[in-house]
């Protein structure tokens, strides 16, 4: 606790989850379109992840495909990112939606990238607690 007036109120509002979530939200989100980026340009590179060049991953097993996927997520992310920011709820709910998909995204990735996708979901995870449980009341934020 703190002597400082302002200090209880900053804390009720959840301010600080909303300022991690927001700063979390833009960094994953520019990790993903770099990942993006990369597999678009260089598909050759990323085989080098998967046995014998082959990428067995849900859906497609087509690198360039799942590479797209990120780059859009990432972009999404992004832009979510700056919303929560503004303090817009539609941002909230498109980083938690952003960052529930991105989980399940990385989830794929798991056993070609254990150390990174594994973090990318605790990032993803602390950023939807952060958007949920310490964003405020629905009523506290802009609809505008």
């Amino acid at each position: 606790m703190s002597s400082d007036p302002g200090y209880d109120t900053y804390e009720s509002t959840g301010a600080g989850w909303k300022t991690f979530a927001g700063i979390m939200v833009i960094l994953v989100g520019v990790f993903n379109v770099i990942d993006g980026l990369r597999g678009v340009t260089n598909v050759s590179q990323l085989k080098n992840y998967f046995p014998n060049g082959n990428a067995e991953l849900p859906l497609t097993n087509d690198l360039k495909t799942w590479s797209w996927v990120v780059l859009i997520i990432g972009v999404v992310m992004v832009l979510a990112g700056f919303l929560i920011f503004s303090g817009n709820m539609f941002g909230r709910i498109v980083g938690v939606f952003a960052a529930s998909v991105n989980a399940i995204i990385q989830l794929s990735y798991i056993d070609h990238n254990p150390f990174w996708s594994f973090t990318i979901i605790v990032v993803d995870v602390l950023i939807i607690y952060g958007l949920v449980a310490h964003g405020g009341r629905l009523d506290e934020w802009s609809t505008e």
